[in-house]
């Protein structure tokens, strides 16, 4: 600390913030002097008197006249009268070391019952609030939101829309083609059933025109379902013959045991290929 020449050292002054507080309340016990060099403040330790210490600190004042302070900060817990003893206070003056007593300083631990209380009463119960005209309107409508939000979620996953979104249905033709590239792969006519070839086929074009027209196609005879389409006007008069001459040369091979020619095996694909490409929709119907 810096040497002060021109003052005088002052006595020793001790002091408390309060000189009462409750139990558990904090105070500051503040030790200063003035004027003085090299100003070493005693060590209280932990605890002064049943009373604990719980912070400490020091600070510098003033300009002309230097005052040096520490401060305690403690707290008791236990009702009664304390004394923060006198404690050695060491400094120097003119080069001379010197020591000099705080005064005592005296506190007051206060209880913050009542003054006509005798003891400490015991805990109460609950209290039965009961339920208020409020209370009932917030418990219905957290009800009613949470039933809303159940009949929405039930509705949403019964339309399935938290299910994967499933592809468009195959459109007529594609149907056919893929009908048509499966008989392809059965390799029939290798094996001698051309019966069954010429029978699935006829199947094949048959389905198409029931899926494109609405026809009740596969139900008919040929002769039937020839009489039928000969007034449509959905068919061109080359679609009607080029579906007339596939269905006999069909029923040909089904029902006369006619045996086609390669030639005329691959014309009858061929021709349900074609009648199929020639008549398919260009749009979602």
């Amino acid at each position: 600390m810096a040497h002060i020449a021109a003052a005088s050292v002052s006595e020793p002054a001790a002091s408390v913030s309060k000189e009462a507080v409750a139990i558990g309340e904090k105070f500051t016990y503040t030790i200063s002097i003035k004027n003085a060099v090299d100003v070493l403040f005693p060590d209280i330790g932990e605890s002064v008197d049943n009373l604990t210490v719980v912070n400490s600190g020091t600070n510098t004042s003033g300009i002309f006249t230097k005052k040096y302070s520490k401060w305690y900060v403690m707290r008791g817990f236990t009702v009664g009268q304390y004394t923060i003893p006198a404690y050695t206070l060491k400094y120097k003056d003119d080069g001379v070391q010197k020591e000099v007593k705080t005064p005592p300083v005296h506190i007051s631990i206060v209880t913050q019952l009542p003054n006509n209380a005798t003891e400490i009463a015991d805990i109460k119960g609950p209290e039965d609030v009961g339920w208020k005209p409020v209370h009932l309107w917030i418990a219905a409508g957290v009800l009613l939101v949470l039933a809303l939000a159940g009949l929405i979620y039930y509705l949403i996953k019964r339309r399935g829309l938290f299910r994967k979104k499933l592809p468009p249905p195959l459109r007529s033709h594609e149907i056919a083609y893929e009908a048509l590239r499966k008989l392809h792969e059965k390799n029939l006519i290798k094996t001698g059933l051309i019966k069954d070839y010429f029978t699935e086929l006829s199947l094949i074009v048959r389905t198409y025109i029931e899926n494109r027209f609405f026809l009740k196609a596969p139900e008919m005879t040929t002769i039937e379902f020839l009489a039928m389409v000969k007034d449509s006007t959905e068919l061109t008069e080359a679609h009607k013959a080029l579906l007339r001459d596939f269905l006999n040369r069909s029923d040909m091979v089904k029902f006369a045991k006619y045996g086609p020619t390669t030639d005329e095996i691959e014309m009858s694909f061929t021709a349900a290929k074609q009648f199929v490409d020639q008549t398919r929709e260009t749009q979602v119907l």
